[in-house]
């Protein structure tokens, strides 16, 4: 693979410190299954992306990267890893204050059935939300299915306890779309302020 710059900067929320990896995003991803294999888990790994800049304009690149750590989640290794320049216009959402992001009624609604509080069992707002964002991702059940190793009916199950709390249909490309915008400010409004000095 021809790397796409001299530069990059990744950021992760442990350190906050700059950094220079050898490749991009599936370099990254890579690393994150590894180190999930090696130790059992690969929970609470999450990697920022910054675009490719002249190595004097890095400070943009780290920016950058910063920004799209907050939109990485952790779990799984698609998800845990957030390139800027893959993101597109989606990472215009980062520049909404976090406050504004927490006060929308999707975010609300979707962080509250995350952390549990609609009846849920424990760790189930996880699992719902796992799902969601796997489905949001292929369009697919049978492909999310397989990404989080479930059989599809359990997905399916996931998917209508998700559905039925929210209001969506998720077979509705503008439903599903509006999920996926939902996830996103979700991650930003709670992954907005864990991110070290700069």
């Amino acid at each position: 693979m021809v790397p796409r710059t001299t530069a990059r900067a990744a950021a992760t929320p442990r350190t906050g410190r700059r950094r220079r990896p050898a490749s991009c995003e599936r370099h990254c991803a890579k690393r994150v299954r590894e180190r999930g294999t090696a130790h059992g888990t690969a929970q609470g790994i999450r990697v920022g992306v910054g675009g490719a800049f002249d190595p004097l304009e890095a400070r943009t690149s780290w920016s950058q990267a910063r920004a799209a750590l907050r939109f990485a989640a952790a779990g799984s290794p698609r998800d845990a890893v957030a390139d800027h320049d893959e993101l597109g216009p989606v990472a215009l959402l980062a520049d909404i204050p976090v406050e504004r992001l927490r006060a929308q009624e999707d975010v609300r609604r979707l962080g509250r059935l995350a952390r549990g509080e609609r009846g849920e069992r424990a760790g189930h707002g996880g699992e719902l939300l796992a799902a969601l964002a796997a489905f949001c991702r292929t369009g697919s059940l049978r492909q999310a299915a397989g990404e989080l190793h479930l059989h599809h009916s359990s997905v399916a199950a996931r998917l209508t306890h998700v559905e039925k709390e929210l209001g969506w249909r998720l077979r509705d490309p503008q439903d599903r779309f509006r999920a996926q915008l939902a996830l996103y400010a979700l991650r930003l409004a709670d992954g907005g302020e864990d991110l070290g000095g700069g």
